[in-house]
């Protein structure tokens, strides 16, 4: 008996997170990637935060807090799991590891529902779960990005699907995880010129966020551009390729952190004008200004990357160079290896740059063919009104 897509799905789901949990005990655990065996080290303070809302305090004032509120409360449940065994490895990891796992297969659920056919969304579904990042990123790394993916991939399907008032609603909750699921507005609203892509996300995101700000004040400015460690990209972290030559040429800049920043805006701003120039398609415009984003950021994390394999996972059926996303995704976990383990900035620096050119290689040809496919469909059209 065949299966239908929804246990395919989750069957894969298993077997690449038995994998992944495999080589994380095997490879990383060991080495101490994920802190000492009773006491596990963690790059954000989520059980800080989490622990501050289960103790009714509040976020920003009662604890640091360099994100939106959302993502907190969302990270209660691998929080209650880890206490029950006294916050120590392998148990208190663990317990992350999965939550943010299970995101991975929420986000493919989504995905089997967002294409015009369930099997063009199975396939879908299955390109973004076998990319080396969706996984690795929520297994391996054991980072958060998977929750924004999530919510993420809501706004699309309905802004797929022209159901504009849930794809606001699913945008303002995006961003109360993190500030970048914003990106879809500008793109969304080219596109449509429907008002609700630009005042529906602010309107979900002031409401829910007013409590916070009204309570702690300036403390729970998170997005503040004078800070560092804040939820804005104009400073140098993780593996931008400012960050890379910073670290691997004794603290000397490729560019000043303002040339850069201003680099970023500019490019994105080119980016939205071509968009709204000549559009592509929803996903081929998205994935152009995510891409076009991370490339000039200063500020780049691994994880950002799985928003574009979201959003080019759509595209495998429709472009036969969509699956230039996986070596990408392969390369880019090798980056962060190099970066954080092995301090081999120049070699990360260089798999990193393979990398966008794959994304972009992949990117100009989706343009080209999505410009032919349109040049075919007016002759088609002419030769029928002629």
């Amino acid at each position: 008996m065949k299966l239908s897509y929804a246990p395919r799905l989750l069957l894969l789901f298993l077997a690449l997170s038995i994998v992944y949990l495999a080589l994380a005990g095997v490879c990383l655990f060991p080495i101490g990637y994920y802190g000492a065996p009773g006491e596990p080290s963690y790059s954000d303070p989520w059980i800080a935060r989490a622990e501050t809302i289960l103790e009714g305090g509040s976020l920003y004032q009662d604890v640091m807090t360099s994100t939106p509120p959302l993502v907190n409360f969302l990270l209660i449940p691998p929080v209650l799991v880890s206490r029950l065994f006294g916050h120590v490895n392998p148990w208190s990891t663990l317990s992350f590891m999965v939550y943010f796992g299970a995101f991975n297969l929420a986000s493919a659920f989504v995905l089997l529902n967002t294409g015009g056919d369930r099997r063009e969304g199975y396939r879908s579904a299955v390109a973004f779960l076998v990319n080396p990042l969706t996984m690795g990123n929520a297994i391996l790394r054991r980072q958060d990005e998977s929750i924004l993916v999530f919510f993420f991939a809501l706004g699309l399907m309905y802004v797929l699907h022209r159901r504009q008032w849930h794809a606001g609603v699913a945008i303002g909750l995006s961003m109360l995880v993190k500030l970048s699921g914003a990106l879809t507005i500008p793109v969304a609203f080219i596109r449509e010129q429907d008002w609700r892509y630009l005042v529906l996300p602010a309107v979900i995101f002031g409401l829910a966020f007013a409590p916070f700000l009204l309570r702690a004040g300036e403390s729970a400015v998170f997005w503040d551009v004078s800070g560092d460690n804040k939820q804005h990209p104009f400073q140098l972290h993780g593996i931008s390729f400012g960050n890379l030559w910073r670290h691997g040429h004794d603290g000397q800049p490729l560019i000043s952190l303002r040339l850069h920043s201003v680099l970023l805006v500019a490019g994105s701003a080119a980016a939205t004008i071509l968009i709204a120039w000549r559009s592509a398609g929803l996903l081929e415009d998205l994935t152009l200004l995510t891409v076009t984003g991370l490339l000039l950021s200063p500020k780049l994390h691994t994880g950002y990357f799985t928003l574009v394999v979201l959003m080019m996972a759509p595209l495998v059926k429709r472009y036969r160079r969509a699956w230039l996303a996986v070596p990408a995704g392969a390369l880019i976990m090798l980056v962060d290896v190099l970066k954080s383990e092995l301090d081999a900035y120049s070699a990360a620096f260089g798999l990193l740059a393979g990398a966008f050119l794959l994304l972009i290689f992949a990117i100009i040809q989706f343009r080209r063919d999505a410009a032919l496919s349109r040049a075919a469909r007016q002759s088609t059209e002419q030769g029928y009104q002629s």
